[in-house]
């Protein structure tokens, strides 16, 4: 019996040491979401304290469509686009090499987001000597040759659980419409989400 005692008890200690803690992001909430219809092509979900602001392009060679996101009580922001872009990795590739920002991280990974497969660009980065930026940039292949980037950028070092799990909504709700049926770009509120 006096054997036993000692090893109940380290069993006991293990188990407390190992015992799956309630994990952080269970405690966050998605904020309430609104369904957005973007360039008439883009479906998705946003968070109704986002704020939309889209650019009219003029000269379209690579850059077709894109819309600036701020959503400042997430601490988010970043950019929906259409590219029309041959080598996909070489442009990524080169932009970085080009870019004014001073790189501490930068990776070119494949992805596949519902229907769409491409490339996660994640990287952090100084700009200045006191701004770090952090950025996830999802630029996905469309089915009308097109590349979709979707980017999320954040003034940290790293993206908070409350934004990946904001950011993981957004693209899931991702879909696909298809080309406009004129040259007009809109965005088009389609109502909100109870």
């Amino acid at each position: 019996m006096k054997k036993i005692i000692p090893w109940a008890i380290l069993i006991f200690l293990v188990c407390l040491v190992f015992y799956p803690q309630p994990s952080r992001l269970a405690d966050t909430t998605i904020p309430n979401m609104n369904p957005h219809v973007l360039n008439k092509e883009i479906s998705l979900q946003l968070p109704a304290t986002t704020q939309i602001a889209e650019h009219w392009l003029e000269d379209r060679q690579q850059l077709h469509y894109s819309a600036y996101l701020n959503d400042e009580p997430l601490g988010l922001r970043g950019y929906i686009q259409l590219w029309q872009i041959d080598d996909l990795e070489y442009y990524l590739q080169k932009s970085k090499e080009m870019s004014t920002f001073d790189f501490y991280t930068f990776s070119l990974d494949a992805t596949h987001i519902g229907d769409f497969k491409g490339i996660l660009n994640s990287w952090g980065a100084s700009f200045g000597q006191a701004a770090k930026l952090s950025g996830k940039e999802y630029w996905l292949y469309t089915p009308n040759q097109k590349v979709l980037r979707i980017a999320f950028l954040t003034n940290d070092t790293s993206f908070n659980e409350e934004q990946l799990k904001v950011m993981g909504t957004i693209l899931s709700s991702l879909s696909w419409l298809g080309e406009p049926t004129n040259a007009e770009t809109l965005i088009e509120i389609t109502g909100e989400h109870p």
